[in-house]
């Protein structure tokens, strides 16, 4: 999985990128605005895009190194061989959810596109957001399903069995 970990790995450093500029944004935005009464105009809705970025960037990155929150509440009890197949079966319910994810924000992207959406203040583009979130969703689903197939695989696989 070495080039969808490097995938994953950039869209993490774009979302820290997006995070640091936040940062920065909300620090200069209110130095501005105690110290001359001037705010930067449209603040709230560049930090809204921003925040889309930072939320949905960095999860698949988070998927392929195994730092989702998982419960394991019943896997010390269980045999090893139930625990794999539970955790195969979470990780095909999360390939679904991801999908109906994608499945369902592909209608609002393209009413974006289509009706020409902007923001209210600085009439940004909807799609952009919209882009960020969807590029985000869209690699977690094909992290997750390349880690079901990974685990689904060695399911399978009788040297996995010893």
């Amino acid at each position: 999985m070495k080039p969808l970990d490097l995938a994953a790995r950039g869209l993490t450093c774009a979302a820290a990128i997006f995070l640091v500029a936040m940062m920065g944004l909300n620090v200069v935005d209110v130095a501005l605005r105690s110290i001359f009464n001037a705010p930067i105009f449209g603040t709230y809705e560049i930090i809204e895009l921003m925040l889309a970025a930072v939320a949905f960037l960095a999860i698949p990155e988070t998927f392929l190194r195994g730092e989702h929150v998982s419960i394991e509440l019943i896997d010390q009890i269980v045999p090893k061989r139930v625990a794999e197949i539970m955790q195969v079966i979470g990780m095909g319910a999360t390939v679904l959810f991801f999908g109906l994810l994608v499945y369902y924000m592909i209608p609002p992207a393209i009413d974006y596109i289509e009706f020409n959406e902007v923001s209210f203040d600085l009439h940004m583009p909807m799609i952009w957001r919209g882009s960020l979130v969807l590029i985000g969703i869209t690699a977690s689903l094909i992290a997750v399903g390349a880690i079901f197939w990974r685990d689904f695989s060695r399911l399978f696989d009788r040297r996995s069995r010893r």
